[in-house]
């Protein structure tokens, strides 16, 4: 019961942040919207404050990115853009979260890492043995890889706040950063 408790705890708690932003949520706010008697002091049982759950639920975030991320691996470039995509769109809560209040929140050297450093690197080695097996032209893989996951960051953006891209849809979106890579 404990466990469950504090799953909804972190999970009002992340819904309210995202919306509202981490300064605009009361600890009572949260209380009532994970079942508890606001006020009541419930919460306490399983945080100490506001800022321990943000820490916990930013800790989770980040452990729900990496279960989501996606390995380059062999194969087409465009599904596998498409399935990176996909999971982005498994962690647009954290993403929502990092726009709204990134310079405050915990964990900013592993959210880096985690979300921006680690699947640029992972894609810059796949673009580099590519070129070395003349897949694709030679270029600098690092700085292709950086262009396709912002690219890639700037689709889901774009998708969440404005419906999409400038009316492209994800499957010709997908196709046309596959083709730039590989030309």
């Amino acid at each position: 019961m404990a466990r469950d408790t504090r799953t909804r705890i972190l999970d009002t708690a992340l819904a309210l942040f995202v919306s509202r932003g981490v300064e605009g949520v009361a600890v009572t706010e949260i209380e009532q919207g994970a079942g508890l008697s606001p006020g009541s002091g419930s919460f306490y049982r399983h945080f100490r404050s506001k800022a321990d759950v943000l820490d916990a639920v930013v800790a989770r975030e980040i452990d729900r990115a990496v279960a989501a991320r996606v390995v380059p691996g062999e194969g087409d470039l465009a599904s596998e853009y498409a399935r990176a995509l996909a999971g982005l769109d498994a962690i647009g809560s954290l993403l929502a979260l990092l726009v709204r209040d990134g310079s405050r929140l915990p964990h900013r050297a592993r959210l880096r890492e985690v979300l921006a450093e680690t699947g640029t690197h992972l894609d810059a080695e796949r673009l580099q043995a590519r070129m070395d097996a003349g897949e694709i032209p030679a270029r600098d893989a690092e700085a292709v890889a950086s262009v396709v996951q912002l690219a890639l960051v700037g689709h889901h953006l774009a998708r969440r706040f404005f419906g999409g891209p400038l009316g492209v849809d994800e499957a010709r979106f997908v196709a046309a950063l596959a083709s730039l890579v590989e030309r």
